[in-house]
């Protein structure tokens, strides 16, 4: 279902790649989305257009997250915040321009991140491995 990126700069992203796309794919799953996603997850801010620690363009369905010095729970945590947000827009339910402080569809995507998080660590005991423990 989606096609992940990785920067040839973050060897832990790349060392995690296996629980990282399996994360994608629970989340699409969960927030049901049935339409191809990019997610890359990119070293570098400036070269990625990233201003904050992710973004999602809804005409391509592209997902961006920055990635270094990040723990793999965090990038994750990102990826489903912006997942939701492109679950949200094929439902129809976004409204520009979108509060990106506090407002219902922002409050969303932080809580549906977090619950993701949650709810794919305790799905099967081998995905609790997104909590990796391993130093940046």
């Amino acid at each position: 279902m989606s096609k992940l990126l990785i920067d040839k700069s973050l060897n832990r992203c790349i060392e995690n790649k296996n629980i990282i796309s399996d994360f994608c794919n629970f989340c699409a799953t969960e927030l049901k989305i049935k339409v191809p996603i990019i997610i890359e997850i990119s070293g570098n801010r400036e070269k990625s257009g990233i201003k904050t620690t992710a973004f999602y363009d809804p005409e391509t369905n592209f997902i961006s997250v920055y990635g270094k010095s990040r723990a793999i729970v965090d990038i994750c945590r990102s990826i489903a915040h912006e997942m939701t947000h492109m679950a949200q827009m094929l439902e129809g339910r976004i409204e520009f321009p979108v509060q990106d402080i506090g407002g219902h569809i922002e409050n969303e995507a932080n809580a549906k991140a977090g619950e993701l998080i949650k709810l794919y660590a305790k799905s099967r005991k081998e995905r609790k491995r997104i909590y990796e423990r391993k130093t940046i």
